[in-house]
């Protein structure tokens, strides 16, 4: 009689009342993790992952059987009947153009640490690509963010995964005055500076072969109006930066949000600058450098401890190295894959 293979008797499928407990354990098991990695700390109190099991609970009933609840998606994963993993993944778009496909963010992937090599993880992943097909029935890009320390990095990569965005993070304590204080918060009348840097970021993004977002656009008077009435908001959260060149004259922007995390995080504040792009026919480093330190002085006053900056270019491209040259060190990166709907 041929052995029956652990994977063999991995299932996935949505969560059901009574997972809750099971589901708040591996949550804490990747909170910990996490932690012991250098992420943002999480809750060490039982009332919190109680909490947790509480709101699994609901979300179970109000699924009756579903992996789709709205945009977000939920899996576990069992092994003879026990519930050992787990993930959720959340749904959205990024783009106005037809050709941009949907996102799927994958989100708490955890395999309990007696579990694991079993299968369970890869299972869970495939399981939420063609769930996140299913629910948009139009291609869709599955994304990961990866902590550095992360193990998983070779994990993903054997599911078809591959990087498209690198993460840093620095201090916000010991802003840096190697430059001149050349950047400021946006202002309407930097729109158009700001949609031609955009066209550099779109370009940039179609380099590494990230789908999530649109390929670039002509600027027209549609997206400038767009863009202007969004500077109106000024320095409510998110806000766009940007940076100048010794005549005055916008070269890089950035956007900058600040954000208390939620549970099972403990309440402290995330800082994130991203979307940075540079006048490519210019020095990135001084651009860069600037935008940075403005973030961490904001971004310190708002009581975060730490800034990311995100949505870079690979280890070795200008913006990166600029970057890392302005204090920043590894954080994380995005990986992702495209996923297409079954053929009939």
């Amino acid at each position: 009689m041929a052995a029956v293979s652990a994977a063999s008797r991995v299932h996935v499928r949505a969560p059901r009342p009574g997972d809750g407990a099971a589901v708040a354990a591996l949550w804490k098991e990747l909170w910990d993790v996490h932690e012991s990695w250098g992420g943002y700390p999480g809750a060490k109190d039982d009332l919190t992952y109680v909490r947790v099991q509480t709101r699994i609970e609901h979300e179970a009933r109000a699924r009756q059987g579903s992996i789709v609840l709205g945009r977000h998606l939920h899996l576990v994963a069992t092994l003879d009947g026990q519930v050992i993993g787990q993930v959720e993944g959340w749904s959205d778009r990024y783009g106005i153009d037809p050709t941009t496909p949907s996102t799927c963010e994958v989100r708490s992937l955890i395999v309990n640490e007696h579990a694991r090599n079993c299968g369970a993880g890869a299972a869970l992943l495939d399981g939420l690509g063609r769930a996140a097909v299913e629910c948009t029935a139009s291609p869709t890009v599955l994304a990961a963010e990866v902590l550095e320390p992360n193990p998983a990095h070779a994990f993903y990569a054997r599911c078809g995964y591959a990087p498209v965005a690198y993460n840093l993070r620095k201090s916000t304590a010991s802003p840096n005055d190697k430059w001149p204080e050349r950047a400021r918060v946006a202002q309407p009348r930097d729109a158009l500076a700001i949609a031609i840097l955009e066209a550099a970021l779109a370009n940039r993004r179609k380099r590494l072969g990230d789908q999530r977002f649109d390929p670039p656009r002509a600027v027209d008077a549609a997206w400038l109006g767009a863009i202007t009435a969004h500077l109106q908001n000024g320095s409510q959260m998110p806000v766009d930066v940007v940076a100048l060149d010794a005549q005055g004259a916008v070269r890089a922007s950035a956007t900058l949000l600040v954000m208390t995390l939620d549970p099972p995080f403990l309440p402290v504040r995330r800082a994130a600058l991203t979307r940075a792009s540079v006048d490519p026919a210019l020095d990135p480093a001084p651009l860069v450098e600037s935008l940075v330190d403005f973030a961490s002085r904001v971004s310190a006053r708002w009581g975060a401890q730490t800034l990311e900056i995100t949505d870079l270019g690979a280890p070795e491209s200008v913006i990166h190295d600029a970057a890392v040259r302005a204090g920043a060190r590894p954080w994380s990166r995005v990986v992702t894959r495209l996923w297409h709907p079954a053929r009939p």
